[in-house]
């Protein structure tokens, strides 16, 4: 299951790259595909070889093979190090492309890119309270459903995977249950995980599995890492279930949204003795920060790409 992993998030990363013409990325933002380690946007042999270059660097003392931004492509099973594993799974990566391999249902899985105007949630505010055309405003954000397979009868965990993005402080997320599975259980590790410094202000995790929903809030943002796992779902196939039937998992961005606090560009420090303590509402500045208006962080959601997984009978 760990080599499928592997693959499943390599053949996102190719996935993604296939639509970056489609996606809202700045010229000053850089996409972060695992397995690319030269930036070209895909999966060949040099990058293997440059993750096997890190490895034995490291062996003889002249580089470090810790994972870090600059080589983090590299770290496909996410153990913190660059190392001959990393680089033979890319290796098999790229052979299986080479003879036309589908490495873990690629073909069944479904890439797509959510800027939050389906947001349903904000279809449902009076108008002039939020523009429902207007995007969310943060980028960056990736998604991944995993893939499991089982026989009839058998319970499977798909988990949820997030990437992309450093800070998050809460989330509302809807994976639409698949017609003729049974949900079981959601489950998440997150609040044992990052403990928050303001426990009356945070929200525990909530689960919903017959909606397929999980909802969870900090009271300040926290440090996520690419890879961690949000959330565990389980579902159980139906006894007289075929051989080969396909189940799509899917989010529902209607009812999906991932939110942060960020620094505010407009924000502007007041000048206290600029203000007239008899007068202080004529200090137009000092007001606006009063009402909340003029605030240093502001609380922001992301747009999102996902790649949507899926339940296959043995």
């Amino acid at each position: 299951m760990k080599k499928n992993r592997i693959f499943a998030f390599l053949t996102a990363a190719a996935a993604v790259c296939s639509m970056c013409s489609a996606m809202p990325v700045s010229a000053n933002e850089t996409m972060h595909l695992m397995g690319d380690m030269d930036g070209d946007y895909k999966i060949t042999a040099n990058d293997a070889q440059t993750t096997l270059d890190i490895y034995v660097e490291s062996i003889v003392g002249n580089e470090d093979n810790a994972a870090n931004a600059e080589n983090g492509n590299g770290d496909i099973d996410m153990n913190g190090v660059i190392d001959v594993t990393d680089a033979q799974s890319i290796l098999n990566y790229f052979c299986q492309t080479l003879v036309g391999g589908q490495p873990l249902w690629a073909d069944l899985r479904e890439v797509s890119y959510h800027d939050g105007t389906e947001y349903e949630y904000r279809r449902a505010l009076d108008e002039g309270t939020v523009k429902n055309d207007v995007p969310f405003r943060m980028t960056g954000l990736y998604l991944e459903i995993g893939c499991a397979q089982g026989a009839p009868g058998e319970t499977v965990t798909v988990p949820v995977y997030i990437a992309g993005i450093e800070d998050l402080i809460g989330m509302v997320m809807f994976i639409t249950p698949p017609e003729g599975l049974t949900p079981g259980e959601i489950t998440s590790t997150i609040a044992d995980d990052f403990e928050s410094p303001s426990p009356m202000i945070s929200i525990e995790p909530a689960f919903n599995p017959e909606k397929g929903a999980m909802v969870w809030a900090s009271a300040e943002n926290i440090q996520i890492r690419d890879g961690y796992v949000l959330a565990n779902y389980t579902y159980t196939i139906p006894e007289d279930a075929e051989s080969g039937t396909v189940y799509p998992i899917c989010f529902n961005p209607a009812k999906c949204e991932f939110i942060a606090y960020e620094k505010n560009p407009d924000y502007q420090p007041i000048d206290y003795d600029a203000i007239d303590e008899d007068n202080p509402e004529e200090n137009e500045l000092y007001m606006d920060t009063l009402l909340g208006n003029n605030t240093e962080y502001t609380l922001d959601s992301y747009q999102y790409t996902t790649l949507n997984g899926v339940v296959i009978v043995e």
